[in-house]
């Protein structure tokens, strides 16, 4: 925590927790795999967390891993093991509090959730947790999108494009959320529509302690590079995105693309005109209760 506090600090917290950064992506299995089960051809490009559905998904994954522990008769555990988790969680809960006061950022918060949950793995039956944080997210409806980002799906579909997500969530937690977000999209637009719908996540290696992120702006941009360069991404016809690391994603689409901020965080509004490209067609989408519309940046005041 000092360590996050320190403005010289150049690491993330995963890596103060001594999790391996690794960067290069076609050294990957996953992700060469990934790109060789790619298309080639026009891309509709989206962020998950926020940008298609309320961002919190992670933090309730990890929260439920918390919640699926305790559950678990505990004098089976080994008391050392149980008694680490404990003093891990502690700290994780304060952290927690800081990150709600805003005296740390928030994805700091969100990524010590990946480690408590990576490090306790052991702790539960793997496949058991996982089975538990479908059923949870079905019955408490997380898996319901937002209106403007599902009908901007349902557009590329009937048009025979490609869907591509590209996101910063870890592999292991959202590959169910798409399980998931598959039969919505075959039982609301049909049974074949989830056949041109695509995903790449952050790797994480739970077996090593290493991970091959996509989460910083560069992160992601290379990626898009990758898909550049091996022709598998023709053209880039839009992107949907929430945050304002999204708009260094903007910078790799082609001329004349649309841009869409749904439901976008504040420093978006703030880093507005500074960071917009003049040959992108931005536009700033809100979605509350039965309501979508759009406004323009000059039109909005912040309180």
């Amino acid at each position: 925590m000092e360590m996050l506090n320190d403005k010289n600090n150049k690491l993330d917290i995963l890596e103060i927790l001594g999790i391996k950064f690794q960067e290069d992506y076609l050294s990957e299995k996953y992700y060469t795999d990934k790109l060789n089960q790619l298309p080639k051809g026009e891309y509709f490009l989206s962020d998950l967390d926020g940008t298609f559905f309320r961002w919190v998904l992670q933090k309730e994954a990890i929260s439920l891993f918390v919640k699926f522990v305790k559950k678990q008769n505990f004098l089976e555990y080994e008391l050392s093991d149980y008694t680490e988790f404990l003093k891990d969680l502690k700290y994780f809960d304060i952290l927690e509090k800081q990150a709600y006061n805003k005296e740390v950022p928030f994805f700091e918060y969100l990524h010590a959730g990946i480690y408590l949950l990576i490090k306790h793995r052991w702790l539960v039956n793997w496949q058991d947790y996982k089975k538990y944080l479908k059923n949870s997210f079905i019955l408490k409806e997380k898996i319901t999108p937002y209106r403007f980002s599902f009908e901007k799906l349902k557009e590329v579909i009937d048009s025979w494009k490609n869907f591509l997500f590209i996101s910063w969530a870890p592999n292991f937690i959202f590959d169910i959320y798409l399980d998931i977000l598959k039969e919505y999209v075959e039982k609301h637009i049909s049974p074949s529509a989830a056949n041109n719908i695509y995903w790449v996540w952050t790797k994480i290696n739970i077996e090593n302690f290493t991970l091959t992120p996509l989460w910083w702006p560069h992160h992601k941009s290379n990626f898009i590079d990758i898909l550049k360069d091996k022709n598998i991404l023709t053209s880039a016809i839009w992107w949907m995105g929430d945050t304002c690391s999204d708009f260094w994603i903007s910078y790799k689409l082609d001329p004349g693309s649309d841009f869409y901020f749904v439901n976008p965080d504040k420093r978006v509004i703030t880093w507005y005109d500074d960071k917009i490209q003049t040959d992108i067609n931005y536009h700033l989408i809100f979605e509350r209760k039965d309501l979508i519309y759009e406004m323009k940046k000059e039109d909005i005041t912040l309180l």
